[in-house]
């Protein structure tokens, strides 16, 4: 989906961070002062962004409020130095998504040393049109959004969809500083032509590495019409109405080096669905209604140490990454003594390993859902998948994954197309209850800020995959292949969509190419 109008006109290449001064100031010197600078979207003190049309754009612009900036970092007058909280704060702060640069350094002055948080702002007004394509798939409508209203890191969001499944329009709001402190506060209401979704989120987060507290509360109910697919095309749907709740508390384990929490909790889910048919009206044997209601447990591990990579994704952003390894797991125990009609197994876990090799970024993924019930293993999905990259202007990027499904409900398939990395064909194009897809890419600057507003590179791709066991259509009997090329239209002065993907992809059974248009990153 491409932010036309408001990310166009109003992105700018983000600037190189500023180099804090060499002198170096020992740890455990005490903090005296915390002095916040920060910068408007556009530097109209360079010659370059003096015109009108900058200077508007930050008269327009809501500046971040100290207050805030400060509400986010995790050290304070009086303080000991710790090199390691001045990284995390300025992580904290990138996460929202609309400040970047961040620099956090400290310089000696009497008495102890002062810390210097500077940030730069992102354009978070997006108003305008929407458009994208996968090949045949089209997405358009009218998006009023703004990332961080009133300079107060507050999201709001008004959007107005047209989809080949749905007409939805969206209201959501969220507060990662609600009543004033750390909590996070979303809600969400959705109205779309075949249903509707409400959802509510209070939550006290795992707000740093140290935090040793956390709770959530969610509930969600919702109701819509899905569709499984056949080349493409829809060919069964059915609905399905929703309702869940979860409650949780978290504790963070004592202990040095990695960081591990501990999560228990309550849930209760409900999943019902109506009639079922084909495309043409012949019924379709429907999925099985669901209660589910008990507890859970959860577990994670994260590891201490971050980096910041330039040029991963795109090529000015900064990008925070962990390296080393972390994983989570969740179990939970639906019971009939919580109002269930049979005794169920929930598990959920994800594990991911990443590392800096050399100009290569690495990491490997991997991923399982599923139930555990009298009859076995139901509705079981693994995940697998291998990316590696070469930040920087050049470089090339290269991506295996796989799923892998097991006894899956009758409303899920594993498909694959332009959505999940084979972009010659359209999304959902093959069904299957397991897949494949390899994609190699390289990748190059060519420009540097074209008038200010961003920055264009191209993009040769190859990618390639299959399915198994299809549950609808043909079985796909081979391998298939593609071949593309692309303009990336980096909009580093956008929030939150960074990358505008323009690709044309190849088939190798002869068919003409297809065309993607979207903000969405491929991996």
């Amino acid at each position: 989906m491409t932010q036309v109008v408001a990310q166009i006109l109003l992105a700018l290449a983000s600037a190189v961070p500023p180099v804090p001064p060499a002198e170096a100031v020992a740890p455990g010197t005490p903090i005296v002062a915390i002095v916040i600078e920060r910068h408007e979207v556009f530097d109209t003190d360079l010659p370059g962004t003096t015109a009108w049309p900058y200077r508007a754009a930050n008269l327009l612009h809501i500046l971040t409020k100290e207050r805030f900036v400060r509400s986010q970092l995790l050290f304070e007058v009086g303080d000991p130095l710790t090199p390691e909280l001045l990284e995390e704060s300025a992580r904290i702060l990138r996460e929202h998504g609309f400040l970047s640069p961040v620099v956090i350094w400290a310089r000696p002055v009497p008495g102890g040393c002062e810390v210097v948080v500077e940030t730069h702002d992102q354009w978070t007004t997006q108003l305008g049109l929407n458009y994208g394509f996968y090949g045949r798939r089209r997405k358009a409508g009218f998006a009023v959004e703004e990332e961080n209203l009133l300079g107060w890191g507050k999201q709001l969001i008004l959007d107005v969809d047209r989809e080949e499944e749905r007409r939805t329009v969206t209201f959501r709001y969220r507060d990662p500083l609600f009543l004033g402190r750390r909590l996070r506060l979303e809600l969400a209401r959705s109205n779309a032509s075949d249903g509707s979704l409400d959802a509510l989120v209070v939550e006290s987060p795992f707000f740093s590495l140290a935090t040793r507290r956390a709770g959530l509360l969610e509930w969600q109910r919702g109701r819509r019409k899905e569709w499984l697919y056949v080349d493409g095309e829809k060919a069964v749907s059915g609905s399905v109405h929703t309702r869940k709740a979860v409650f949780w508390g978290g504790l963070r384990l004592p202990g040095e080096g990695a960081v591990e929490r501990l999560r228990l909790g309550l849930f209760h889910e409900e999943v019902r669905y109506g009639a079922w048919t084909w495309s043409d009206g012949r019924p379709f044997d429907s999925p099985e209604d669901r209660t589910m209601a008990g507890v859970l447990i959860g577990f994670e591990r994260q590891p201490p140490r971050w980096i910041v990579l330039q040029g991963l994704r795109g090529w000015q952003q900064q990008e925070d990454v962990a390296v080393g390894p972390s994983w989570n797991a969740t179990a939970g125990w639906s019971l009939p003594a919580f109002g269930t009609d049979r005794r169920r197994l929930l598990v959920g876990a994800n594990g991911t390993y990443a590392r800096q090799l050399g100009r290569w970024y690495a990491r490997v993924n991997a991923a399982f859902s599923g139930r555990l019930e009298s009859a076995g293993w139901v509705n079981g999905l693994a995940h697998l998948e291998a990316v590696a990259s070469q930040p920087g202007m050049q470089g090339w990027r290269g991506r295996i994954a796989g799923d892998w499904g097991h006894d899956l409900d009758r409303d899920r398939q594993v498909t694959l197309g332009a959505d999940a990395g084979l972009r010659g064909w359209d999304p959902d194009y093959f069904d299957g209850t397991a897949r494949l897809v390899a994609n190699l890419e390289w990748r190059r600057q060519l420009t540097g800020e074209v008038l200010h507003l961003g920055v264009v590179g191209l993009s040769l791709f190859a990618d390639g995959g299959r399915t198994w066991g299809a549950r609808l259509g043909e079985p796909m009997q081979r391998w298939h292949a593609n071949v593309g090329a692309g303009l990336l239209i980096e909009l580093t002065r956008a929030s939150i969509a960074h990358i505008v993907r323009l690709e044309a992809a190849l088939p190798d059974d002869g068919r003409g190419p297809v065309f993607l248009a979207t903000s969405s990153s491929l991996f």
